[in-house]
């Protein structure tokens, strides 16, 4: 059973890898903005260079990278017994609204309907779990939870939210000041040219975005001795860059022929948006009255 783990583990981590490489920008002749996730807790590294916070029965690690950013985590079981995860009663918060991991829509107030409508992700995650157990629902006909059931020195990975709303290309990242800091490195893709990289750091009091995320865990079904994995994160800077250094160098093609980057800037505490040209820096201040 363990090779069996590890083998579609493998897979699974593969299958993730490609999808990366796989991965493009919509114009390369326009700008990305990367943007840098701290933790309030000073949350340590794991292994894969994720956030994770951890206590007696499970290891949560927390995965940003995707367009828009997404919260991912993935809950590692460390007993010898049967975990469970009630989605129900797990939380995101943002914009000081908190909302289900897994909402029932029609139990929602407006307040936090609005938030899910603008943070809801389009599209599932490609998990690096080595099985998907089985969910259960429990509680009453009229509102059930959903609970995930994880075996023992197994994972279950879940993203339900983007950290950055829902909107239109022309609307996304942040419009930087002209003034703001800036430096030269090595250009990732175009041959003996430099760079220029617009940068903004942030505090926990001035950041334009925080949002925090509770997990909630038991070795019991009923959750009679549930315990709360609960930590919070905030945007600590935001690097504006051309996309073609962001996307880097190419490093092959995938079988349909499209091409695949190295993408030198992903990484798990870090997230991407393209933004429209006319609201970068550079068009700030070479164009703008």
């Amino acid at each position: 059973m363990k090779k069996l783990a590890k083998i579609f583990s493998v897979v699974a981590l593969s299958a993730m890898t490609f999808a990366a490489q796989a991965q493009n920008v919509n114009n390369a002749q326009g700008y990305v903005q990367v943007f840098d996730v701290a933790s309030t807790n000073n949350l340590p590294l794991n292994e894969y260079k994720q956030y994770h916070a951890e206590n007696s029965i499970a290891d949560i690690s927390y995965m940003f990278w995707s367009f828009q950013g997404k919260l991912t985590v993935k809950v590692e079981n460390l007993t010898n017994d049967t975990l469970y995860v009630n989605w129900s009663k797990s939380t995101f918060t943002i914009e000081g609204v908190e909302i289900p991991m897994t909402p029932e829509e029609n139990q929602l107030t407006p307040t936090q309907y609005k938030i899910f409508e603008k943070y809801k992700a389009e599209a599932p995650v490609l998990t690096d779990m080595d099985y998907e157990w089985q969910k259960l629902t429990m509680g009453k006909e009229e509102k059930k939870d959903e609970i995930s059931k994880i075996l023992s020195k197994s994972t279950y990975t879940k993203g339900n939210y983007y950290i950055m709303p829902r909107t239109k290309n022309t609307d996304a990242g942040i419009v930087l000041d002209t003034t703001v800091a800036s430096y030269e490195e090595k250009h990732n893709s175009i041959k003996n040219q430099k760079a220029t990289i617009y940068k903004q750091e942030y505090t926990q009091a001035t950041t334009p975005v925080t949002f925090s995320c509770k997990i909630v865990v038991s070795t019991d079904k009923n959750f009679k001795n549930a315990q709360e994995i609960v930590q919070t994160f905030y945007i600590a800077s935001v690097r504006e860059m051309d996309a073609k250094h962001f996307r880097g160098k190419r490093i092959g093609q995938n079988p349909d022929g499209y091409a695949n980057y190295k993408f030198p800037e992903r990484k798990s505490t870090s997230f991407y948006v393209e933004i429209n040209p006319r609201n970068s820096v550079y068009f700030n201040k070479r164009f703008a009255r």
